[in-house]
């Protein structure tokens, strides 16, 4: 049997920048890696269920667990389902995915959220808004699937008319969707107040996130302060208590609402962050957060490997500094495997 310290799903053959850290951190650390994409994800996954390979840590960047057959998240199961780790777990990921479900533990957790209203794949074509509904809606609203992502299916400026919910239903009949109060975000500093959140373990990477411009800019310590952005930091540490994931990201926006500043998250939980870095994209993420993060999961599997002390303490990564803060919390033990 061939074994493998660490795993990659990861589609594409080109050795991407996040691709070239991940081995290079691996390297480092004496860890192996196994590269899964397109090319040989049907044989990894033939050899994992017939035990000819074994493999400790799995990072997943590309199952669909929507998809019957997807061959991504057949080999996840392979991997958890033979005692390994995968990060995210398949069956943590497939609830918190769902943004029909994770709402209402949201706003059950004391999060704010966008209105929503949820409409079920159920129900029919030819839905319609109560008074009640549109009121709070406003016009425009946001419509987006519930298992959408990379902004698919979604219709920014809705009217509200059964033509535009029919159209968005159509995207994926199967699917429930949701419409959402559209959210204008105040300004702080000339910036939009839109952010990415990045939850790394114990680990919370907040960026600025100019949605209009798809553009990310890491959050300096000054900002920090000055804006009072610590509810960044307690919004993402909820909602990794209530997925339990190790690695995910989440948009949350500051708008003031009948003059009530409030942070809003607005995409829950992704659990595929996209890792494309600036120098290889315009709308990429910083290329020295992609190194962090790259080098922070294989630190992680070389802790699990070993058995290693992880640390549970959170951390805030601002451009410039390294800073702890109480209330938040300690991380979920997320390294830990489900079957042995």
């Amino acid at each position: 049997m061939r074994r493998y310290d660490f795993a990659l799903n990861w589609s594409g053959t080109v050795k991407e920048n996040f691709v070239a850290f991940l081995q290079d951190s691996c390297k480092e650390k004496k860890i192996s890696f196994l590269w899964v994409s397109g090319e040989n994800a049907g044989k990894v996954l033939r050899d994992i269920e017939q035990g000819r390979i074994k493999i400790t840590i799995l990072l997943d960047t590309e199952a669909t667990y929507n998809k019957k057959g997807d061959s991504y998240a057949r080999i996840c199961y392979a991997v958890k389902d033979a005692g390994g780790v995968v990060i995210n777990d398949p069956d943590r990921t497939k609830a918190a995915i769902d943004k029909s479900i994770l709402h209402f533990e949201l706003v059950n957790a004391g999060i704010l959220a966008p209105y929503t209203v949820i409409v079920r794949n159920w129900q029919p074509s030819v839905y319609r808004l109560t008074d009640q509904e549109r009121q709070k809606l406003g016009i425009p609203f946001v419509i987006k699937p519930a298992l959408g992502y990379g902004q698919l299916g979604v219709i920014r400026d809705a009217r509200g008319t059964i033509r535009e919910i029919a159209h968005a239903r159509n995207f994926d009949r199967g699917d429930n969707f949701l419409l959402q109060e559209k959210i204008v975000p105040i300004e702080l500093g000339g910036k939009r107040a839109w952010f990415r959140v990045f939850n790394l373990f114990n680990t919370i990477i907040p960026c600025w996130w100019n949605d209009s411009e798809n553009h990310y800019e890491h959050v300096l310590y000054e900002e920090f302060n000055s804006y009072a952005l610590y509810p960044l930091a307690k919004t993402v540490s909820k909602i990794a208590s209530l997925t339990r994931m190790a690695w995910f990201s989440t948009e949350i926006a500051i708008d003031n609402k009948n003059n009530r500043k409030r942070f809003l998250a607005i995409d829950y939980a992704n659990d595929q962050c996209s890792m494309d870095t600036q120098s290889e994209t315009p709308s990429g993420v910083p290329d020295h957060v992609v190194k962090y993060t790259a080098s922070h999961i294989i630190d992680a599997a070389y802790k699990y490997i070993h058995r290693s002390k992880s640390e549970k303490k959170y951390i805030i990564w601002l451009k410039d500094a390294n800073i702890e803060i109480r209330g938040l919390g300690s991380a979920p033990e997320l390294l830990k495997p489900i079957i042995k």
